[in-house]
């Protein structure tokens, strides 16, 4: 079950994302009536998925970079609820950004919600500071 809370949180993660960049690729085709909208997001959506697609393939260390190693002892990076905590906060940081028209980077929101968790289980833990 926690499996796959964890696949719908990454879900949710890459679908707020995807809201926040997807059209920013192409705004100067629309922007500039050199293609309509419909057109404009078609492109979008299609170099989106390319570009995902690519990046299985060619970014392996990504997960790497964003798992917290260093931040956080290693058996908590591993465990499912951390990653699902952190995904969950990235993700409606990103959205609730995106819906209210405010700039954000889902890397910043992904080391914010990295913090955040850590944070809090500092807090909540007898594990040495």
């Amino acid at each position: 079950m926690t499996s796959v809370l964890l696949f719908l949180t990454v879900c949710f993660l890459a679908f707020s994302s995807g809201a926040n960049d997807n059209f920013k690729g192409v705004a100067s085709l629309f922007g500039s009536g050199a293609a309509s909208y419909r057109v404009a997001l078609t492109w979008a959506t299609i170099t989106t998925l390319v570009g995902s697609l690519c990046a299985l393939f060619l970014a392996q260390t990504l997960l790497i970079k964003f798992s917290g190693k260093g931040l956080a002892p290693d058996e908590l990076t591993q465990s499912i609820p951390f990653i699902t905590a952190v995904a969950a906060g990235a993700g409606m940081t990103v959205i609730l950004a995106t819906r209210l028209g405010f700039p954000i980077s889902t890397t910043h929101a992904l080391l914010g919600a990295l913090t955040g968790v850590l944070y809090w289980r500092r807090g909540r833990s007898n594990l040495p500071q």
